[in-house]
């Protein structure tokens, strides 16, 4: 008989750490409203497209189809400060359930019931300055894997947004983000030292060893699931894929009549994680 209640105790537990009545997730919704600053890290997968008008070549510049343009590998990791409010739309309604659907161990439907678990949606508006001091760009036009054309330059950035989070209450003290999404926009200037170890002859014709910038500027679309929040902390991971973008570059090859131009959108996937405390 003890090892039964034993067991039973140990089944309640996490019901128990749920069990709150409405008036406390109603506060607790009120004191989830305000500012909060933290830090996040992100990892951007990003690829430039360029082209240049010079077809055939100036005289003396290796042949290059430039015509069917060329790209760079500029991926960078990105440390996030950022500053959040929470709930700008004011205190959001609550909701006092949702219908679970039960099932069989073969998967048949055996109706729904109500579950007592309150949870509701709200909005959040935020803004990060990134960073990162150091990272390497690759030619993803070379065939061979020798295509590094720099070894470092500074990136920053900066990015703002709008999300809605389906916010779940596991307990008076903790809450769970079910599904979010946001939409956003984002800049980046990207410095390249130009310090490569390429050694194919065409390269030295595209001007690299001196150094050039690229900048991103994109609209996103983000979607995040599995954050967590406390009274003071929250927790959001999330992946954004950018859908508009454009992008510019000072870099300008050797005996070029004319300018690099963008020959298609940065193609651009971030996905990172930030934790941020109320003040």
């Amino acid at each position: 008989m003890k090892r039964i209640k034993s067991i039973l105790l140990l089944v309640a537990l996490p019901l128990l750490g749920i069990a709150q009545t409405k008036e406390q997730a109603l506060q607790a919704v009120k004191e989830r409203k305000g500012w909060y600053i933290g830090a996040g890290i992100f990892q951007s997968i990003q690829t430039t497209h360029w082209k240049y008008d010079q077809t055939p070549p100036a005289l003396g510049v290796p042949f290059y189809n430039s015509a069917d343009g060329f790209s760079h590998d500029v991926g960078r990791t990105l440390l996030a400060i950022g500053i959040e409010k929470k709930s700008i739309f004011g205190t959001p309604q609550l909701r006092d359930g949702i219908f679970v659907g039960n099932y069989d161990y073969h998967g048949n439907y055996l109706g729904s019931t109500y579950s007592p678990i309150y949870n509701f949606v709200d909005f959040d508006f935020g803004a990060d300055v990134l960073f990162n001091p150091s990272a390497k760009t690759t030619a993803d036009w070379l065939s061979d894997d020798n295509n590094q054309i720099s070894s470092g330059g500074i990136t920053v950035g900066a990015s703002a947004y709008i999300r809605a989070q389906w916010v779940f209450f596991l307990s008076p003290k903790l809450r769970m983000t079910v599904l979010s999404t946001a939409v956003g926009a984002q800049y980046l200037y990207i410095s390249n030292n130009g310090k490569g170890v390429v050694s194919q002859p065409l390269v030295p014709d595209f001007n690299y060893s001196k150094g050039w910038n690229e900048k991103i500027a994109t609209l996103y679309f983000a979607v995040g699931t599995l954050g967590f929040e406390t009274s003071k902390f929250s927790i959001t991971p999330e992946v954004r894929v950018f859908s508009l973008g454009t992008s510019s570059t000072t870099l300008k090859p050797e005996r070029l009549i004319g300018d690099v131009k963008m020959d298609d959108r940065p193609s651009v996937v971030t996905y990172g994680i930030k934790v941020l405390k109320k003040f």
